[in-house]
């Protein structure tokens, strides 16, 4: 048996013919399932109908259009960065592209490596320079500013160990929020 129109009738409740009514009732006559769901639907119209409206919390519409804002706004930076990020991919695509086509990818690396290496040497340049001119200095000095170093060094970590561990064991103050 076809259900499908008799199911549409019953459900959208659009105008119906005479005949098409004289059908629907004899369908209904004769068909439990479809005599089920018209009686289902007819119930639960009348719920939907007599239900009671409840007025929400005060600040409701307040808290849901700042949420709203607040989501809109996050969506706008997300849309941003995944333009900006695939600004960034298609320049630098095309910059490889170049890099590649032009045949000029071994004169860059080749610079590159002569430019570490030219680095490296003036460095190692550097520190010869200032151990000729630490050697010159009485045995003190270096000591003296060895152990300057060490207890600034020394210092700076325990202020980030501290730093860190009172961010970690921070409590949440009466007038803040807490981010989700």
């Amino acid at each position: 048996m076809k259900h499908l129109p008799y199911e549409n009738w019953i459900l959208d409740e659009p105008k119906l013919s005479r005949e098409e009514v004289k059908s629907l009732a004899y369908h209904l006559a004769s068909c439990k399932q479809c005599n089920q769901l018209k009686s289902g639907w007819e119930t639960s119209k009348l719920v939907l109908t007599q239900a009671k409206l409840i007025a929400p919390v005060p600040g409701f519409s307040a808290r849901w259009q700042k949420t709203l804002i607040k989501k809109c706004n996050t969506e706008k930076v997300r849309r941003y960065r995944i333009t900006l990020f695939g600004l960034l991919m298609l320049a630098f695509s095309a910059s490889l592209i170049y890099i590649v086509a032009s045949g000029s990818f071994m004169q860059i690396l080749a610079n590159f490596f002569n430019s570490i290496i030219q680095t490296i040497i003036a460095v190692t340049n550097g520190l010869s320079t200032l151990g000729v001119w630490i050697n010159k200095l009485p045995t003190v000095v270096p000591l003296a500013a060895g152990f300057i170093f060490f207890g600034l060094v020394n210092a700076f970590l325990m202020a980030a160990v501290f730093l860190f561990w009172n961010l970690k064991n921070r409590k949440t103050l009466v007038n803040e929020t807490t981010m989700d």
